[in-house]
């Protein structure tokens, strides 16, 4: 008789490598497939790209802009007037012109994600970058935090 070359695995090597598939597939694979927590983190980054949005556009046109979060929606906008006479003004009256969405030019700055939990709040940033106030706000799970003497906006979740 020859001896031949067995190559290939053994059928206790098969029966592992299932076992370990399954348990895998058991607990790590639905946080793969969890679609809520995407959606979560995909509205807390797009809401912080608006906040520093809206600092940057204050200081580029010298005028105020006004962030506002509420309901699971957020938006922008700036003074109406259009000769300036508003521009240094917080009044939420005169904050009628929706700020357009950089880069794709929709006329509205604005988004939202159903479900998910967010603090009401209401922000303006000055022609300096200046906030109107301090702010720490709940986007879910994670924190947004502006510092009113810089108006430097950073995410500050745990």
């Amino acid at each position: 008789m020859r001896d031949l070359d067995q190559r290939g695995f053994t059928l206790v090597e098969l029966v592992m490598t299932l076992v370990i598939l399954g348990i895998l597939s058991a607990t790590a694979m639905p946080r793969f497939f969890d679609f809520s927590a995407f959606r979560q983190r995909a509205f807390f980054d797009d809401t912080l790209a608006a906040v520093r949005y809206a600092q940057k556009l204050a200081v580029a046109t010298g005028c105020n802009v006004q962030f506002s979060i509420a309901a699971d929606r957020f938006r922008l906008m700036r003074p109406g007037a259009t000769d300036r006479s508003q521009c240094a003004s917080t009044a939420a009256a005169d904050f009628t012109l929706d700020v357009a969405r950089p880069g794709s030019g929709e006329a509205v700055y604005q988004g939202s994600q159903t479900g998910i939990a967010v603090d009401s709040a209401t922000v303006y940033f000055t022609a300096k970058g200046l906030a109107s106030a301090d702010l720490d706000i709940a986007v879910g799970d994670r924190r947004i935090s502006i510092v009113k003497d810089t108006g430097f906006v950073y995410d500050s979740s745990p």
